[in-house]
């Protein structure tokens, strides 16, 4: 078909819209929207934009509009990518022989050296996208912007008394990219539209009137050095590079494409259709050229070769171009208005859920974000904290949706090759961060991409999680260690044993399947997806679990990291491997008891209830030490960094329901202590996680001193462990850019206000001095409860709480309240309602001379309240 043809296609279907009015730039909501009065210079000022499946950050220049663009599946290398040949049992006795005698160092060697693997494969760039203005005149007037309530971005500036406007968001239903350009003076708009990337083999070029790219990620990436390989004496790991004496074979990099790696890697292809009331030429360069235009729409599909995280994408792939024509033609057939308004209508069924005004203007509300950010320290700013936790679900929505592959350390967001941690999934903390709002903040249906990789981990004869326990450990269920990919990696990756041998990622996961059974009751779920990889789980570790070598007759785990931290050993020197870390325990404890709280509710595995029953009475208890600290070992070691970004050990207080002031007073006081040595400074994604520890702890103010800190404007991506913070486009700062803590801070935020952990709903828990009053709405707690509350100096003034479930309420507030809506008693014994039972920490063991800290707990009403299943309580200040 002729360039001419698509075009009166496309205006037969309605799409090039009305000649654009003089007053026609888009109108965003100004209190749920970025802005910026320059274009991005550099990919962290770009503004993000996904569907689940493609993303874009858009730099939003005058002098043209640059995308680059992401798909979700687009990995390097094939399956399997994770070296399967490990086997501990063979030395496992000499490992924990070690141990034993107090060798932790050379333990610690041993492991790094036998029982790693090779490095995991990146998530890769697609490409990029220009539309190249013909015209360089100085542009005025200049605004670019991100808006959440449409999940929209814009720009718009004059030029030569002429207004420019775009608009582009990526539709979910449609599955394509969308951008409209206009101009406010007929015919003045012109420009080119042509594709770029940094794969070397990707081509553009022009086919029946289509832009299309076409081009083969690489077939392996190496995040390490050839001389670091050698170095470690690693070649024979990667046959790709070296050969059998570990020479390098003559095509040896870090980064291998086509016949240099035997034509492996997954195919991807982007199409682009034109859309305009002007005239449209191509170029032999493989570009798309318009010229006297007043308006243009362009829609981009893109889609690759995956078909599945265990077959080839290189031999067994689907064919890229059958998707990438099919959902472009289907977009085809709808003008602009039905694309953006069925775009629109999608995105917020999900993001409206959750409302959120923090009162309290500071003057800076007009100001663009990157200058708010900068100002937050010295003056508040409440609007920009609201904005940002609901950057933090607006992230969610775009980058999680049911079908998609679930959120890696960068989202869905990455432009190198050779990513910062390989932008897969760092499972020892990163990815779970990824998803701690999924449940609270109202988008509990976004955690499916998480449970679908789950699944592929550890259910089903393919499952790489069964084959690591089944031939690496020789024992039952499935397990995976710190980092996985699309190729569903179980077995360890290289580096070095404190952050990559650490087995207790399924333990983790399967918290994140109790806690969605928990606040939506779904018991389909949990009997068809949830519960098989919790009992799986939990027969690995059941497994794992050995007498502790002191004759104690305590269990422990035999070879342990608290993930990426060392220790001062016995004989002086830095390890990071020894037995029974707290983190572990605190896993176990939860793994177990959820697991046989699912089993009886599904009459199932009595047997493995009673394995279960016994060895959880047998657990080693948690240890507080000399300091007040709870214990990060076994072992009151001493750290090398005491101010670690890493506060692993605290499991069992958070995200865990554990530790708590009432029912576990010794460990709550350690944990404030453990927090205090810990400090509030950190890497952008730890400040998250404080947050979240300061509001549990139930001290709002402290925990504003975190968001104070994490309202730091950061301008470096080199990698630094302290100094994190946002960049201008509110992504958070490790540096570099990780994702994770943007939803640290939005669940954060969302536990200020609401918490439901420690078997009671409690209101404004922690509510910071500098919030003394707003209003949110829709955030849900465990039970199937959902909550609407305001406050105004600091106090509840009203809230109503709509029931799914129906059961009891345990109603928590910080003063006497009025409740209608069903019979009300004062709170005795334990909740009757099962969704509110908490994990039975076991009674520590406190060191002699323990200086423990005073905490000070506020004073609290508790009541209950018999609710009905679809009915709301309303709640109001006692007069």
């Amino acid at each position: 078909m002729s360039v001419a043809r698509i075009l009166l296609a496309f205006a037969a279907a309605g799409l090039t819209g009305q000649i654009a009015a003089a007053d026609s730039a888009p109108a965003f909501n100004p209190q749920l929207s970025l802005w910026y009065d320059q274009p991005a210079a550099k990919w962290t000022d770009a503004l993000p934009l996904g569907n689940g499946r493609i993303g874009a950050m858009v730099f939003g220049g005058a002098d043209g509009e640059h995308l680059q663009l992401n798909e979700d599946t687009l990995y390097s290398g094939e399956p399997p990518a994770d070296l399967r040949t490990l086997d501990i049992r063979r030395d496992f006795d000499q490992v924990t022989g070690l141990l034993r005698a107090g060798k932790n160092a050379e333990a610690d060697a041993h492991v790094t050296k036998h029982w790693l693997g090779r490095n995991q494969q990146c998530f890769q760039p697609l490409g990029d996208l220009f539309l190249a203005s013909t015209d360089s005149t100085p542009a005025t007037d200049f605004r670019r912007w991100l808006d959440l309530s449409s999940a929209t971005a814009g720009v718009s500036f004059k030029r030569n008394g002429v207004t420019f406007t775009r608009e582009i968001f990526i539709s979910h239903p449609d599955q394509v990219v969308v951008v409209r350009l206009r101009a406010d003076r007929p015919g003045a708009l012109a420009f080119t539209a042509s594709f770029a990337s940094v794969h070397p083999n990707a081509k553009a070029t022009v086919d029946k009137g289509e832009l299309v790219l076409r081009g083969q990620l690489p077939g392996y990436v190496g995040r390490r050095e050839l001389k670091t390989v050698e170095q470690a004496g690693e070649q024979w790991k990667y046959p790709e590079n070296y050969d059998a004496n570990g020479q390098r074979k003559p095509h040896a990099s870090q980064v291998l494409y086509g016949a240099d790696i035997d034509h492996k890697g997954m195919f991807f292809q982007a199409r682009l259709a034109l859309k305009t009331d002007g005239k449209v030429s191509s170029s032999a360069g493989g570009a798309l050229v318009v010229d006297h235009a007043t308006e243009a729409v362009v829609v981009l599909s893109a889609a690759s070769s995956f078909n599945g995280f265990d077959r080839s994408p290189s031999r067994d792939g689907v064919d890229p171009t059958i998707r990438a024509q099919r959902d472009l033609r289907a977009a085809a057939a709808k003008s602009y208005d039905e694309l953006r308004a069925r775009h629109v209508a999608d995105y917020r069924t999900l993001f409206d859920r959750v409302s959120l005004r923090l009162e309290g203007g500071t003057g800076n509300e007009n100001l663009p974000t990157d200058q708010r950010i900068a100002a937050f320290r010295d003056s508040g700013d409440p609007a920009l904290a609201a904005l940002c936790f609901q950057f933090g679900r607006y992230l969610l929505i775009a980058g999680s949706r049911a079908g998609t592959q679930p959120l890696n350390l960068q989202g869905m967001w990455n432009a190198e090759v050779i990513p910062p941690w390989a932008s897969a999934y760092t499972i020892n903390i990163n990815t779970e961060m990824n998803y701690w709002p999924a449940e609270t903040t109202n988008l509990s249906e976004l955690h499916e991409p998480l449970f679908r990789m789950l699944r592929e981990l550890a259910l089903g004869p393919k499952a790489p999680g069964q084959l690591a326990a089944r031939t690496m450990y020789h024992q039952r269920g499935w397990v995976t260690h710190h980092n996985t990919t699309i190729w569903r990696d179980a077995f360890p990756v290289d580096g070095a044993a404190r952050a990559a041998f650490w087995n207790m990622a399924g333990g983790w996961f399967s918290g994140h399947l109790w806690q969605h059974y928990l606040f939506t009751g779904d018991k389909g779920f949990l009997a068809n997806t949830a519960y098989p990889i919790m009992k799986g789980a939990a027969e690995f570790y059941a497994d794992w679990l050995v007498e502790a070598p002191d004759g104690s007759g305590e269990l422990v785990t035999p070879v342990s990291t608290s993930p990426e931290n060392n220790f001062t050993g016995p004989d002086g020197k830095s390890a990071a491997v020894s037995i029974g870390c707290t983190m572990d325990l605190g896993i176990l404890r939860e793994v177990f008891t959820h697991t046989m709280a699912a089993a009886e509710l599904l009459g199932r595995d009595a047997e493995l209830v009673r394995e279960l029953k016994g060895k959880l009475a047998r657990l080693a208890p948690y240890r507080i030490g000399v300091r007040g600290q709870l214990q990060e070992w076994r072992e009151d070691y001493k750290e090398p960094e005491p101010k670690h970004r890493h506060l692993s050990h605290l499991y069992a207080f958070h995200p865990s329901d554990q530790i708590n002031p009432e029912a576990t007073p010794e460990l709550f006081r350690a944990v404030a202590r453990t927090l205090e040595l810990r400090g509030d400074e950190a890497t952008g994604w730890s400040m998250g996680w404080k947050i979240n520890f300061w509001a549990r702890m139930l001290d709002g103010d402290h925990a504003y001193a975190i968001v104070r800190n994490l309202f730091r404007l950061v301008g470096t991506t080199a990698t630094n462990m302290r100094g994190g913070g946002l960049y201008r486009n509110l992504f958070d700062a490790h540096p570099p850019f990780q994702i994770d803590g943007n939803f640290g801070y939005t669940a954060g935020v969302a536990e200020l206000l609401v918490q439901s952990h420690a078997g009671v709903l409690h209101l404004l828990p922690a509510l910071p001095s500098a919030w003394p009053s707003g209003k949110v709405t829709g955030l849900k707690a465990r039970g199937g409860f959902e909550v609407d509350l305001e406050w105004a100096e600091r106090k509840l003034t009203r809230a109503v709480i709509r029931s799914k479930l129906g059961g009891n309420l345990r109603l928590r507030t910080g003063e006497p309240v009025k409740v209608e809506g069903g019979p009300v008693k004062p709170a005795n014994g334990a909740n009757p309602n099962m969704f509110y039972r908490t994990v039975d920490a076991g009674k520590p063991i406190v060191a002699e001379g323990a200086n423990l800290p005073d905490v000070n707990v506020p004073s609290s009403h508790t009541v209950d309240v018999m609710t009905t299943a679809g009915r709301s309580v309303t709640i109001r200040a006692a007069p």
